[in-house]
């Protein structure tokens, strides 16, 4: 089922509240609490910006102040495998659907000045390999304006947010001005031409672009290089300036997972069984491979999991850590225990 749209996400509360939960992690106790025109993904991937478009590094500080003077303008996109165009030249042939038969997808995008805020949720078709802002109406193919992200999504993933900076403001311009003659388009690698797009349509009220990835979770995490546990040969701690919040629901045979993060990369993603201040194994992978770079926040569902596992997670949530991983922390970047919420 689709993930709904949301006016309030606990998403952007939670990772604000993570820093505060990194600085007190030692204190606390576990259960306490034809090309694209260039795209530049922001050097901070902080979740204040994705909501304000004002980014807290010190050489986009001009840019981001007259960012914020901007009015930011939203809009959305109902992607199937229907609307997918003939390409040019090749012979149409009646009752063929171009792109995922049976893929659906629902997209929010935000604009001020030359920033691009965007989330995605899909269903029924594989997890997308690029996304993309094409130019063009509902009955042509057009050239790819902006790549919102260039590397596959994480193989569990439903839903993803992320931001980026267009380097020839015009390109924004031009989607505020005229944002029905540009299309969302969504491939996979069974459908690398497309396998969903639909065209964008101006929102008349602001959205909540973290809204798409809530999964109704029940237990929760706050994450830091700080809680990170040392190993022999590796580093002292985690990431110095990571922080993340995590959202778990555990039922049956699965588990919906949600992540926002801050100065990280993140490449893997897991839950490990172990309690606050030590070490333990790998319980659930929860996504095995790199996110893209564009990217802040995720959502997803680990299935066909051991349902006795997934009961132990549910009922003794403090005996479980959630662990996001990045190349230049290979053992664990930032961490935090999970707990009940209600």
């Amino acid at each position: 089922m689709r993930a709904p749209l949301l006016v309030v996400s606990s998403l952007a509360l939670g990772l604000s509240l993570a820093a505060a939960a990194g600085s007190q992690a030692t204190a606390a106790t576990p259960s306490a609490g034809p090309h694209a025109s260039t795209t530049t993904p922001p050097m901070d991937h902080d979740m204040a910006d994705m909501g304000h478009g004002a980014p807290d590094v010190t050489a986009d500080r001009s840019a981001a102040i007259q960012r914020a003077e901007l009015k930011p303008t939203y809009f959305a996109a109902d992607m199937n495998g229907l609307n997918l165009v003939q390409a040019s030249g090749q012979p149409s042939v009646a009752g063929r659907i171009l792109g995922d038969r049976d893929g659906r997808a629902t997209g929010l995008v935000r604009v001020q000045g030359d920033r691009i805020t965007f989330a995605l949720s899909w269903e029924n078709i594989s997890a997308p390999t690029v996304g993309h802002i094409h130019e063009g109406d509902d009955k042509v193919n057009g050239p790819v304006k902006v790549s919102l992200f260039d590397t596959p999504m994480p193989a569990t993933a439903t839903a993803a947010s992320g931001v980026l900076t267009v380097d020839d403001p015009a390109t924004a311009d031009a989607i505020r001005a005229d944002p029905d003659n540009f299309y969302l388009n969504l491939h996979t690698e069974e459908f690398p031409a497309g396998a969903v797009r639909g065209q964008l349509s101006e929102l008349s009220r602001p959205a909540d672009l973290l809204g798409l990835l809530k999964n109704g979770a029940v237990e929760q995490a706050f994450l830091s290089g700080d809680q990170e546990v040392a190993v022999p040969d590796g580093p002292a701690g985690g990431d110095p300036t990571g922080r993340a919040v995590a959202f778990v629901k555990a039922r049956s045979t699965r588990i919906d997972f949600s992540f926002a993060w801050t100065g990280i990369k993140p490449t893997l993603g897991h839950l490990h069984k172990g309690r606050f201040g030590a070490n333990g194994p790998v319980a659930v992978p929860l996504f095995t491979t790199a996110v893209p770079s564009t990217i802040v926040a995720i959502s997803g569902t680990a299935t066909g999991l051991d349902s006795a596992l997934v009961e132990e997670i549910a009922e003794h949530p403090s005996d479980y850590y959630a662990n996001l991983h990045t190349a230049e922390f290979p053992d664990g970047a930032v961490r935090g225990q999970l707990f009940n919420q209600r």
